[in-house]
């Protein structure tokens, strides 16, 4: 990596929170008319509309399950002081709360579930019932959709689908990145021609969209989304292709550049180094650069960082920094000043990055074969929230 591009890359690892949430304009509702934005949507009160108000009344009440279920598990993880997790569930929450521009009318109330306060509460089981409520939402409007494309209520399908293309995958999570990412002895080493279409697709999408993200100038945002999409399609249909170590850098790539999701990016690039140790990609300085600027994280900075030294050689400007950086953060360890002046660990709502990772999120699982996104963790079914 020449000095320029090295500069630009640390500058944009230690300016996050200059662009920390510009991931691009959600898509704009379509409009009753030019100059009249979409406040309502009205359901048919005329006795055949039966099936609209039913199908409408289960995507409410899976919404109203979905956010309920969401607030259950971010107080649980503010209960315990779990900030990482505690940031993903309000980004998810976020998400589903700007997912819809508009409110129903001639559908009756819906109200949340009762809450209960279990003794002990369960995580994996809280996490669980936001999976499933997740999906059963997503169910519900793709069901509501395909109904309103058959009544030929082109107007009503324009804006679900709008509904549908404003909740951000991205910002959905299984809160255990094992249940995201494949393990680390994964053997990469079929060649799979769909796999290679996909890859070259997303590289294509990717690199005609990439800008100067540091100022958004140029950023195509909804490229960067696809081509994060096609990625993790290839890693979820053929994780066992030799395009898996490229693939892995490359959704680190879009993770930290464009949409600040620090903890998934560090643990693609370390998938990206595991499965080829020799990896034409400077996977470990970038992983370096974000434990080391961007988390805070001395510890897992400096192995990386020595990491570096040992496989990515070839890049004399990346060892000289890696191993200024070494000097400086070994010293700060040693000195007991891990946590930089005027940057206290947070104990409130935080509006930053996931805490470091936990050494129980260091070896995920394989992804699971599910078509749209990972299944429960555990079978799902009854079970107190």
């Amino acid at each position: 990596m020449n000095r320029a591009l090295r500069l630009v890359t640390i500058l944009a690892v230690s300016s996050w929170w200059f662009v920390g949430g510009c991931h691009g304009r959600r898509p704009s509702p379509p409009r009753p008319s030019l100059f009249r934005r979409l406040k309502v949507l009205t359901v048919s009160a005329s006795p055949d509309a039966a099936v609209e108000l039913r199908t409408v009344t289960t995507v409410e009440t899976s919404r109203v399950n979905y956010m309920f279920h969401l607030n259950v598990l971010k107080d649980y993880y503010e209960s315990i002081g779990n900030i990482g997790k505690l940031i993903w569930a309000t980004r998810e929450t976020n998400n589903l709360r700007q997912a819809a521009t508009f409110q129903w009318r001639g559908v009756p109330a819906i109200l949340p579930p009762a809450r209960e306060s279990p003794e002990e509460p369960d995580e994996l089981l809280l996490v669980e019932h936001v999976v499933s409520a997740r999906r059963d939402y997503q169910t519900a409007v793709i069901k509501l959709l395909a109904y309103y494309e058959r009544q030929n209520l082109t107007f009503k399908a324009k804006v679900i689908r709008n509904m549908q293309e404003r909740l951000y995958p991205f910002r959905t999570y299984m809160y255990f990145l094992s249940a995201e990412i494949p393990p680390a002895n994964l053997k990469t080493d079929r060649v799979i021609p769909e796999a290679d279409d996909l890859y070259l697709e997303a590289r294509n999408l990717h690199e005609q969209s990439k800008g100067v993200v540091l100022f958004r100038i140029g950023v195509n945002f909804p490229k960067q989304r696809r081509a994060l999409a096609l990625l993790t399609e290839l890693m979820r249909r053929y994780p066992r292709c030799t395009r898996a170590p490229m693939a892995a850098f490359f959704i680190a790539e879009i993770y930290k550049e464009y949409f600040q999701e620090n903890l998934r990016a560090v643990k693609w690039y370390e998938r990206a180094w595991q499965w080829d140790p020799n990896i034409p990609a400077p996977a470990r300085f970038q992983a370096a650069v974000i434990y080391d600027l961007r988390l805070r994280n001395t510890k897992e900075a400096l192995r990386c960082y020595r990491l570096l030294e040992q496989y990515e050689t070839y890049d004399s400007d990346n060892v000289d920094f890696a191993r200024d950086r070494i000097k400086v953060l070994t010293k700060r360890a040693a000195a007991g000043t891990e946590q930089p002046p005027g940057k206290p660990a947070p104990t409130t709502r935080p509006s930053s990055e996931p805490e470091p990772l936990t050494p129980s999120d260091s070896e995920p699982a394989p992804l699971t074969p599910s078509d749209s996104e990972p299944a429960p963790l555990t079978p799902s079914g009854a079970g107190k929230s």
